[in-house]
């Protein structure tokens, strides 16, 4: 199994980092974190719209939707929450500086997306918010629930981790491309 300080031995060597590689133990990420639930982004952003469904819709709140913002975070560029895209920018800084291999190949599968859960009929995703990302490694997203993740995802978790993100890897079902703002840094923006 790769743990973190095998990753971190090697990623100074160029490598393909869509490869498939196992998670780390449960237990060994997201300490100090947990996902943010729905209720929290309601109560302190509001409602993104009124209804949601399986596909992307736009945010319709005046009040969060003034808080939406489009801007370059280095390799690619995203919408999102204003101190999400900020954060964001922070964290992929820090990557180009300590893994330039990593922030060369990183990409995005989209940040902002007023939909529900996949799967689900009533769970809103963060995504509506605009305070998750999904992350790409080359052209490729990787697999949901299969308990493996893209080497990429595994080398850049640090630098998410340090700014407050949770990572997917830790949902019932992994979704390992996805990091969202954890719930604790959330009510500290307020």
């Amino acid at each position: 199994m790769l743990t973190f300080s095998a990753v971190t031995a090697s990623r100074h060597v160029s490598t393909n980092l869509n490869n498939l590689v196992p998670l780390p133990p449960k237990g060994s990420y997201n300490t100090g974190l947990t996902a943010c639930k729905p209720s929290t982004l309601k109560e302190l952003l509001g409602e993104p719209r009124e209804t949601y469904g399986p596909e992307c819709r736009p945010v319709t709140n005046p009040k969060l939707k003034a808080r939406i913002v489009t801007k370059s975070v280095g390799p690619f560029r995203v919408t999102g929450l204003d101190v999400a895209v900020a954060s964001l920018a922070r964290v992929l800084d820090a990557i180009k500086r300590h893994d330039p291999d990593a922030y060369a190949q990183i990409g995005s599968a989209g940040m902002l997306c007023a939909r529900l859960v996949r799967g689900s009929k009533k769970s809103v995703s963060n995504h509506a918010w605009g305070t998750a990302i999904d992350l790409t490694f080359g052209d490729e997203v990787d697999p949901r629930g299969d308990g493996k993740c893209q080497l990429g995802l595994l080398r850049v978790y640090k630098h998410f981790h340090a700014e407050g993100w949770y990572w997917g890897a830790g949902f019932p079902t992994e979704d390992a491309m996805h990091f969202e703002l954890a719930d604790e840094t959330v009510r500290k923006l307020g």
